[in-house]
């Protein structure tokens, strides 16, 4: 061969040799072990966090199939397996958050929020907590971080305005609301918050017009069992509002179709229509509601002086026997269940049954007009001495010129001090939250 021609290919052979000397090199230099070595941990942190996905997704099935100690454990091995997941650590609060432990939620929530500091759900369920626990400066301050990073959620509004109210600041809050009510669309949300706003300042009928308003916009339908649960409250809600505010024929046309529809409507709404049954005088229409209602709930003080009134107003002096004594029994302490009973046991004729029920209303409120004057019906069949008689007359005059020595209508006697959703007279206690709420019993 040509020496000529033997050069370029010496030439080529050993540029190739030197090539591939090169390529091992690199290969087996570190820098060549370090890239195989960051793959190799991207892809143990990509699997991981497929891993961690996995039993994540498990654990969420299990807190909302209410298994939540079965939840706690899931991510807990989700979050060793991918512990920079923001989720996971957010479920963990909420599971723990379920259970009462509010230390253990809030250290989870914490650390959800060193995982992701722009999370608004984050921000929210620290705000849950800290409202739980009574720090409602805090809780305020969460709520509004949370609405700040996310304004399109509709609940941080809710939850912001609530807390606000919880507070006493009922104006900021109904200007919150008002301020955010058009950007929504509009489900009756915003107008159920209003009518809780409304409420809680005392301005029962502007309450009642934004939950009238609420449910129209929801699309909810009183009379369809297919309704959900937020549909339910938000009727069970608006007729209870209706009884207490007298409107007995509204409260009757929408909460009848419901009841009908819902045979397990909770017993506070039974009894409401109940209520405005008896103001409306369908006395048999409610005996037969709560003849059920006690029946089921017979432990249910409400339901049993309510069937008492019916049977009153129906002269049914058995079935009112009956419930006055089982009311007076769930009521020891109530003067009026006692007066009820001493009115019953007086239309039975059984005075001295009667005379001990009064007496002991007496004795937990001396100063009751009706009680005295029962008393002095009683006494005067009992043939007692006449000054015995008119002390009692007299006193009850003193204390009410109403009951001036007169056989009251019946409905006066069995609904003393029982108002118009058919409870005893109560103090507000402060509501939760309407995002925490269930339906009331």
């Amino acid at each position: 061969m040509p020496r000529s021609e033997a050069r370029p290919r010496s030439v080529m052979f050993l540029v190739a040799r030197l090539v591939a000397v090169a390529i091992l090199f690199l290969a087996f230099s570190p820098a060549g072990c370090s890239s195989h070595a960051q793959r190799t941990i991207q892809a143990n942190q990509r699997w991981n966090h497929v891993r961690g996905r996995v039993k994540f997704q498990l654990a969420t099935q299990q807190y909302e199939g209410g298994r939540v100690a079965d939840a706690i454990e899931t991510v807990n091995d989700a979050i060793a397996i991918d512990p920079a997941s923001a989720d996971q650590f957010l479920l963990l609060a909420h599971c723990y958050l379920e259970q009462g432990k509010f230390v253990s939620a809030g250290e989870a929530a914490e650390q959800a929020k060193l995982c992701d500091a722009r999370n608004a759900e984050i921000d929210y369920t620290l705000g849950v907590i800290a409202e739980r626990t009574e720090r409602l400066d805090a809780a305020l301050a969460h709520y509004r971080r949370a609405r700040d990073l996310d304004a399109g959620v509709p609940e941080y509004v809710v939850a912001e305005a609530e807390c606000l109210t919880t507070m006493g600041h009922t104006d900021d809050a109904l200007a919150l609301v008002t301020a955010n009510t058009a950007r929504f669309d509009s489900d009756g949300t915003m107008e159920t918050l209003l009518a809780q706003i409304y409420l809680l300042a005392g301005h029962r009928d502007r309450a009642l017009d934004n939950l009238a308003l609420a449910l129209e916009r929801s699309g909810c339908s009183p009379g369809s069992a297919t309704d959900g649960e937020r549909c339910a409250m938000l009727v069970e809600d608006l007729g209870r509002m209706l009884t207490e505010a007298g409107r007995h024929a509204q409260a009757v046309a929408l909460l009848r179709p419901h009841v009908d529809a819902h045979r397990d409507a909770p017993p506070s709404v039974v009894n409401a229509l109940c209520s405005s049954y008896l103001a409306t005088a369908r006395y048999e229409k409610a005996a037969s509601l709560l003849r059920d209602q006690v029946s089921a709930h017979p432990d249910g003080a409400t339901s049993w002086v309510l069937l008492a009134r019916a049977a009153t107003m129906m002269e049914d002096w058995t079935i009112a026997r009956r419930s006055a004594d089982r009311f007076a029994q769930l009521r020891p302490e109530d003067g009026a269940a006692h007066l009820l009973r001493g009115f019953v046991c007086w239309k039975q004729a059984d005075l001295t049954a009667a005379d001990d029920s009064l007496r002991r209303a007496l004795a937990i409120d001396s100063e009751d007009p009706l009680a005295h004057l029962v008393l002095g019906w009683v006494l005067e069949d009992s043939g007692r001495d006449r000054s015995i008689v008119e002390a009692h007359y007299n006193k009850a005059v003193q204390i009410d010129p109403r009951f001036a020595r007169t056989s009251g209508p019946p409905e006066l006697i069995s609904a003393a001090r029982i108002d118009d959703s058919g409870e005893p007279a109560r103090q507000p206690n402060r509501r939760r939250p309407y995002r925490n709420r269930e339906r009331s019993r």
